[in-house]
């Protein structure tokens, strides 16, 4: 697009044309900044967990206010899936944006738009903010898939070190309270049922389905052939909504000498 409007500018030596107009690039021939508006669903990377999608929350459109220091404000916005809106040509002073997934009759999803700060962008120097809508925000309540694989320092149950695996116990609480979901296989997640060590690379991971939604804790415990244990460890988590949840490896450290 700047190269087609560039040839235009040189050709006609002005963007105006006539005495007393200025000359193509004193005024960028109309060309505006962008402010780039990005958008994210329960992004917690600290937890493996990348975000949730447009589909798990129904969401068809998000709605994007910007306010700027001087009171002004503008809005657009567009569907889900394009993961951004774009602003031209605002003023260079900081913007407080306002993001608000909507479904697709344009009601709300959210107990309130989740906000950032932003400059904004000007010609050859646009701006980006990418704002992430947290799990506390959407309105109502929400199950979803938690997809899991293990590993043991780095190893499949077979070639674990100081031993084999032979068996995982596993706990998995949301909020504090152990869930009572089990897994693909039958396994209980509440701490109780010693199942066989199921192998890293397994065609499919382990899963567990309509698990409460939100921040979450998995206590992962492999023991050997003797009952002995072997390794144990928590993780903080987070189980998100919908069925299209990514699978995380947890992979369990080796413990420390007297643990």
């Amino acid at each position: 697009m700047r190269l087609v409007v560039a040839t235009t500018c040189a050709l006609s030596l002005s963007c105006g044309g006539g005495d007393g107009m200025q000359m193509c690039g004193a005024d960028h021939c109309g060309l505006q900044g962008h402010t780039i508006v990005k958008w994210q669903f329960d992004h917690y990377p600290d937890w493996q967990f990348d975000y949730d999608s447009c589909v798990d929350f129904g969401v068809g459109k998000v709605h994007v206010d910007a306010i700027g220091d001087d009171g002004s404000e503008v809005s657009t916005e567009d569907d889900c899936g394009v993961g951004q809106v774009t602003f031209e040509g605002l003023l260079p002073q900081n913007y407080t944006v306002y993001v608000s997934p909507r479904d697709f009759t344009g009601t709300d999803l959210v107990t309130g738009p989740t906000t950032a700060m932003v400059m904004g962008g000007q010609y050859d120097a646009d701006t980006t903010v990418t704002v992430n809508v947290p799990w506390t925000a959407w309105l109502g309540t929400f199950t979803g898939t938690f997809l899991f694989r293990l590993s043991w320092n780095g190893a499949t149950c077979a070639s674990a070190m100081p031993a084999a695996i032979a068996t995982q116990v596993l706990t998995l609480s949301v909020g504090g309270s152990v869930v009572a979901q089990l897994t693909d296989s039958g396994q209980r997640l509440d701490g109780t049922d010693p199942e066989p060590c199921r192998a890293l690379e397994e065609n499919f991971p382990q899963s567990a389905t309509q698990v409460p939604f939100g921040p979450a804790k998995l206590t992962v415990e492999g023991r050997d052939s003797t009952n002995a244990v072997m390794f144990h460890h928590d993780f903080d988590t987070f189980v998100g909504a919908g069925i299209t949840n990514p699978t995380i490896t947890y992979d369990v450290p080796t413990p420390d000498a007297g643990t």
